[in-house]
């Protein structure tokens, strides 16, 4: 069982290896599908918004990442 669970982990590693960037994108995501999208009727401002918030993400991940290493 302790090996399934180790394999499991290391599975997910390879494709969330930042947890802070998949819980952002994955909330920013959930935001968007909830308050913006019901909320502005014009599809450039909703996907203006999801680009901003994203890009943001992106942005704020690769500095962190950078003053870490």
């Amino acid at each position: 069982m302790n090996a399934l669970r180790t394999l499991a982990g290391e599975l997910a590693g390879l494709f969330v290896e930042d947890r802070f960037f998949a819980l952002a994108v994955g909330l920013w995501l959930i935001f968007i599908a909830v308050v913006i999208a019901p909320s502005i009727d014009s599809p450039f401002i909703r996907g203006l918004a999801l680009f901003g918030g994203l890009a943001l993400i992106l942005i704020t991940s690769v500095t962190d990442g950078a003053r870490k290493s």
